[in-house]
């Protein structure tokens, strides 16, 4: 049975130098502070915070889209992506960091916020500081202690399982409630993230579809990276013999659904914006997709994040080799991150230029570089491939003979 194949899986992994990995990721980090608080000190803060508040609802998104995964399998009793399932979790570490890396927008929230310095009273009772803050630290600590504890579990199974321990039935039911929780959570409180750091930077727009748009979009990219990540482990970890070319497939399969359902949500805005003809909602349009400086980046947005991937997705040998897989995913990756700058910035900088530097790009880096190091030291230290569940083995069992991933 190749679940047989764990240790050799694991010295495999332990041959990687992520000693290195975990230093440049760091390097990456200080590189992007720096030019963080070069940009806050010594340039134009408002841009400093506009790019702070642009990565903070990208990384926290792709963090929390990627591990969903992992409860959907849980509660759906699907096998096909159990060999991928602690790679989904493996972002569990970077959520705790989210929350603590939501505060400092407190200290910027004249800079990111328009509401704190120009108060309207019909929005008063809702865009206020200390309810703000307040809601969502709430949120976003009780969807990150759900994820912390749902990956604990999994871990915990496994290393009661290698241990001879008989505790894995009562692991895989706590898995089960966390699962349902953190689904539910996901939903409700994405959209409240939506809402609140994005949309509220827009006092006359509004859109009841934004809330679900953003968590479709965040599990998308979630998938995208589990798609980089799953090439990775194949290349570096020796998990070619566990996670095959079927697993590829099914990650592109849900990568092009979820193109098409982020496209749709995209679409149902804009139609109701224009079909309604409202000065107000259609002033949010117009400003992006007609006026400079963001245009061409509105149309740039449209092609990157849906077009291209709608096309490339609809080929099956695309989808079953990892290498081209990580090339679209990337793709999917940057596409997403310009949008959510199209989303924040115009609101907060004006300007006559696209204010799209190398500040802003160091900084992306900054965040790259943190989100590594958290991935890179959940891999390193817990098990890769989760052997106690009990989908795992039917996972395994090849449907047809193929190959192995190299």
């Amino acid at each position: 049975m190749k679940t047989e194949l764990y240790p050799e899986i694991e010295l495999a992994k332990k041959s990687l130098n992520w000693g290195t990995l975990k230093a440049l990721s760091l390097v990456l980090f200080l590189i992007g502070a720096a030019a963080f608080f070069h940009q806050l000190f010594e340039g134009d803060a408002t841009r400093a915070w506009s790019a702070y508040l642009t990565n903070y609802v990208y990384w926290t998104g792709l963090a929390f889209g990627t591990f969903l995964l992992s409860p959907i399998l849980v509660l759906t009793n699907a096998t096909w992506g159990r060999p991928v399932k602690r790679l989904s979790e493996s972002v569990a570490l970077f959520l705790p960091v989210s929350f603590i890396l939501l505060w400092p927008l407190f200290l910027g929230r004249a800079n990111a916020f328009w509401w704190v310095l120009h108060p309207e009273e019909q929005k008063a009772p809702w865009l206020n500081t200390p309810f703000f803050f307040a809601r969502e630290g709430v949120g976003l600590l009780a969807m990150t202690v759900t994820a912390v504890l749902l990956a604990y579990h999994s871990v915990r199974s496994d290393m009661e399982y290698m241990g001879g321990v008989s505790g894995a039935p009562d692991r895989q039911r706590a898995q089960q409630s966390l699962s349902t929780a953190y689904v539910i959570l996901y939903a409700f409180i994405l959209t409240l993230v939506a809402f609140d750091m994005m949309m509220s930077l827009n006092p006359e727009w509004f859109s009841t579809l934004f809330g679900a748009y953003y968590f479709v979009i965040s599990f998308y990219a979630g998938l995208a990276f589990l798609a980089i990540l799953s090439t990775f482990a194949v290349k570096k970890m020796g998990m070619g013999r566990v996670i095959e070319k079927k697993q590829f497939h099914d990650i592109g399969k849900l990568l092009f659904s979820f193109c098409v359902v982020g496209l749709d949500f995209f679409y149902v805005q804009f139609l109701v914006i224009w079909y309604g003809n409202l000065p107000d909602e259609t002033r949010y349009l117009i400003w992006r997709v007609i006026y400079d400086p963001w245009a061409a980046l509105a149309w740039t947005v449209l092609i990157v994040l849906f077009v291209v991937p709608f096309v490339v997705l609809l080929l099956r040998k695309i989808k079953m080799k990892p290498v081209l897989m990580t090339a679209i995913s990337v793709w999917i990756l940057i596409g997403i991150w310009l949008e959510k700058f199209l989303l924040v910035t115009p609101s907060l900088v004006k300007s006559k230029s696209l204010p799209l530097g190398i500040s802003e790009v160091l900084i992306t880096l900054g965040w790259l570089g943190l989100f590594a190091f958290c991935v890179c030291t959940f891999l390193q230290r817990f098990p890769v491939l989760a052997v106690s569940d009990p989908k795992l083995a039917p996972a395994l069992e090849p449907e047809e003979k193929e190959p192995h991933l190299a």
